[in-house]
Order: structure tokens, then sequence, then C-alpha cells
């Protein structure tokens, strides 16, 4: 009998491991959300936040929400990157791009780019 009907049978769950296609796309959809909340946070370090007497708090309120987001697209990218060497799914474009579009963020952030 082959392992899948015997799991079938006892009712077993197969295990869920970080190379598994569904934790790469839970980890993309998490990055892609947290880089909406990212966008709508833009203003507070934007040119009319980093002049108000808070902008200090405003930048650790943006820094918190860009180090989430970064951190849910590394792993997003790792997890399809570990696949992809697995089994050669397709290059994983969308977490890179999101990868390096957050690390070009915090190059700006603390350049001040944002606030001219």
């Amino acid at each position: 009998m082959s392992n899948k009907k015997k799991q079938e049978q006892t009712g077993a769950v197969e295990s869920i491991t970080f190379k598994a296609p569904v934790v790469g796309t839970v980890f993309t959809v998490l990055s892609g959300l947290s880089f909406l909340f990212l966008m709508m946070c833009l203003p507070l370090v934007g040119p009319a936040g980093s002049v108000v007497a808070y902008s200090q708090r405003n930048a650790a309120a943006f820094l918190a929400v860009l180090t989430v987001c970064t951190v849910f697209s590394l792993l997003a990218l790792a997890s399809k990157w570990m696949r992809r060497q697995e089994d050669g799914s397709p290059l994983p474009l969308v977490s890179i791009g999101l990868t390096v579009i957050c690390g070009f963020m915090f190059l700006a952030l603390f350049a001040g780019w944002f606030s001219i």
C-alpha cells in the first residue's frame, strides 16, 4: 500500500516544511500586504511628516513597518529559493523585486531622501 493511501486511511496530516509551496505563498502574500500598508505609511516620512515636532516618532513607526515588510519578503524569498533548488520551480521574481525595493527604501530612509 502506498504512503499516501496509508495517510488517507489513518487521517495523518503531511507535515509542512519551510520548503513547502504553501509556506512561500503565505509569506509572499504577507509581504505584499505589509508592503501595501508600508505605502499607506509613506506620508509619515515625506515632506509633510518630516517637519512636525514628532517626526522622530513618525520615522520610528515607518521603520518598524519597513522592517516587518522586509522580514516577510526575505522569508518568502528564502522559502521559494530553497524550493527552487529542490524541484526546479520558477525564479521568485516578485519576492526578489519586493526585497530589492525594501532595501532601497531602507537606504532612502536613512539617507533622508523621503523628506526632500
